[in-house]
């Protein structure tokens, strides 16, 4: 026993107890709020995103599709009898001479064999005589050829369907195509949409993979705002200054809505800008078509835009009566966006700093933990040294 005493007595005078039990409580007390404070800003930085929970039904299982639950209802009402009912209600507002001719004659050239004789001949200087022979030969003929006619609206709507790889027992999906033709047909004049059918409407729904009937719909409802009037998307139809016609602005819009997605809060600051237009007097129609443009195709984040555009309408930073207002109001657009690009870079920079704490206070955290576990070990030893004493 004062072996182990002696021992112990010198190993606690030489490294352990140069101080007081005081010191090392205050230390244990200072490592112990370290843990704290560590261990809460890693719990803070490290809070996980979480997500909604999956599963796969059959009606996916079938199409072997993933298929949103909040879009499921809707496959589930598409049906053959449904996607009739769309087409009829297409036919019934489009020229109906091109729902009955599928198919025309025209002339074509063809080449077809024919067997010939070439006759021998006698020389009679030379007594030579040769042998006659026959040989194939192609002659050209005209034909009437069956081919589909590329006005007729049955053919193009199979082309689109064809075109996009919708399965033909996918009526949801045919149902899409035949709404964003009925859609596009509701301000049509009679006289132009076979034109604009074949010419427009054909290429804007074939080639989009973005274009929804409701963007078609926004489309009408900006245009008839800034017009004050319903307008008509004629191929001659003009908008109200007379720059351009409606259906030069509308393909503008339709191609900014074919292949980028549109969120409904974009659609919903366009509004807004168009308000804004109204309210502060802008009545040159083509450059408000291209100030709405401009914001519905800005890069900038939709909460961003939304910045820039109160700023410069309710700040009053534009100029009302400026010769050319879209052009203002793209030279404020550009530096906004400039400014953007400087604050994300800052923040790209901090994100880089953040990261690094967290990396950093994860580890005093570990350390602050290590540093109390020697603490308490020390007190202990302070314990067992005590009641040795004690003892002796």
């Amino acid at each position: 026993m004062n072996k182990l005493k002696n021992l112990l007595e010198k190993y606690e005078n030489g490294y352990l107890f140069p101080y007081s039990r005081l010191i090392w409580i205050i230390a244990s007390g200072i490592l112990l709020i370290g843990i704290v404070v560590f261990t809460s800003l890693y719990l803070w930085n490290s809070i996980p995103n979480s997500r909604k929970e999956v599963h796969i039904s059959k009606e996916e299982l079938r199409r072997e599709k993933v298929i949103l639950e909040e879009d499921l209802e809707k496959y589930e009402e598409c049906t053959k009898a449904a996607y009739d009912k769309q087409v009829d209600s297409l036919r019934k507002i489009t020229p109906k001479s091109e729902w009955n001719t599928l198919y025309r004659l025209e002339d074509a050239v063809e080449y077809v064999k024919v067997q010939r004789y070439q006759p021998g001949y006698y020389d009679y200087w030379s007594d030579y005589q040769s042998e006659g022979y026959y040989y194939d030969d192609y002659e050209k003929i005209t034909v009437k050829r069956k081919v589909e006619n590329d006005t007729a609206y049955p053919i193009l709507i199979k082309r689109s369907i064809d075109y996009k790889g919708i399965d033909s027992a996918y009526f949801c999906e045919k149902i899409r195509v035949i709404n964003l033709y009925l859609e596009l047909h509701k301000r049509v004049p009679s006289a132009d949409a076979t034109a604009l059918m074949k010419n427009n409407f054909y290429y804007w729904v074939t080639w989009g993979t973005s274009l929804k009937r409701n963007h078609i719909s926004k489309i009408y409802s900006w245009m008839d705002k800034l017009e004050g009037k319903k307008i008509v998307l004629g191929k001659s139809n003009k908008i109200s200054d007379g720059k351009r016609t409606t259906l030069e602005v509308f393909t503008k819009f339709i191609g900014q809505f074919q292949y980028d997605s549109i969120s409904e809060k974009r659609m919903e600051l366009v509004d807004n800008t168009i308000s804004y237009l109204k309210n502060n007097g802008f009545k040159k129609a083509n450059a408000n078509f291209n100030v709405i443009s401009k914001a519905l195709g800005s890069k900038l984040a939709d909460e961003d835009l939304e910045v820039a555009l109160t700023d410069y309408f309710e700040g009053k930073l534009f100029k009302k009566n400026a010769e050319k207002p879209d052009q203002e109001f793209s030279k404020y657009l550009n530096l906004f966006t400039t400014k953007v690009k400087l604050r994300e870079s800052e923040k790209s920079m901090l994100e880089y700093s953040r990261e690094e704490k967290l990396e950093r206070n994860k580890n005093l955290a570990l350390y602050s933990l290590i540093g109390i576990l020697q603490v308490i070990i020390i007190l202990v030893l302070f314990a067992i040294h005590s009641s040795i004493k004690d003892k002796g």
